[in-house]
């Protein structure tokens, strides 16, 4: 099974990371712009204390970003979307089952990015938001300025019922939904393969990082 391509990685975790916000939103203090930028300034302070850098402290530093993004992202409902029609007809126990390996595949797949890139800016461009049924959506454009002066564009999608805190359950670089991505990727795997194998496959590649 294909990895999403490198720069989608990349581009990924620079959006994570290092944020310059050129779009004040003091105005709203509900917004889901203000929300990102909330996990992410909790994430640099992780990273700035000198208590938990090098490499001893690793584990633990790492554990801590992980307690920070799984506040902000929703992955049951990303692990629903990545997996598609395959979601139907799954057992309770095969949908925490593979919940919580889909988790770990992106946490290991990016965590460890997250320590190892500076230099990196992304301007926040606009908020655009609608509600549908009970649920309140919003779509986080972002612009990615690496240390070249390469201009990335990163949509966070995001959504909130009532007064819930905002979550993320889908990002888009360069026009590629990272959930479609997925989707397509296991949608592949299954169709020559099978669930099990699928679970067995993405725990694997968990258990090599």
């Amino acid at each position: 099974m294909k990895t999403i391509r490198t720069r989608v990685f990349f581009a990924f975790m620079f959006s994570a990371m290092f944020v310059f916000t050129q779009l004040t939103l003091a105005s709203d203090a509900s917004s889901a712009t203000q929300a990102l930028q909330a996990k992410i300034d909790l994430i640099l302070e992780v990273l700035k204390t000198p208590q938990l850098k090098g490499e001893e402290k690793k584990e633990v530093r790492r554990q801590k970003i992980r307690d920070i993004v799984q506040s902000g992202f929703d992955f049951r409902r990303m692990a629903q979307s990545s997996l598609g029609k395959y979601w139907r007809g799954r057992t309770q126990e095969e949908k925490q089952d593979f919940t919580v390996r889909f988790q770990r595949l992106i946490e290991n797949t990016y965590i460890s990015k997250l320590e190892t890139y500076t230099n990196e800016k992304v301007v926040y461009l606009n908020e655009q938001r609608k509600t549908k049924k009970n649920l309140e959506y919003a779509k986080v454009q972002t612009q990615i300025i690496t240390a070249d002066g390469t201009e990335i564009p990163i949509a966070y999608m995001m959504y909130r019922q009532g007064t819930a805190p905002w979550l993320v359950f889908d990002i888009n670089i360069e026009g590629v939904s990272m959930v479609n991505n997925y989707r397509s990727q296991f949608g592949e795997f299954i169709g020559r393969n099978s669930f099990s194998q699928l679970l067995k496959d993405i725990e694997a590649k968990n258990n090599s990082k």
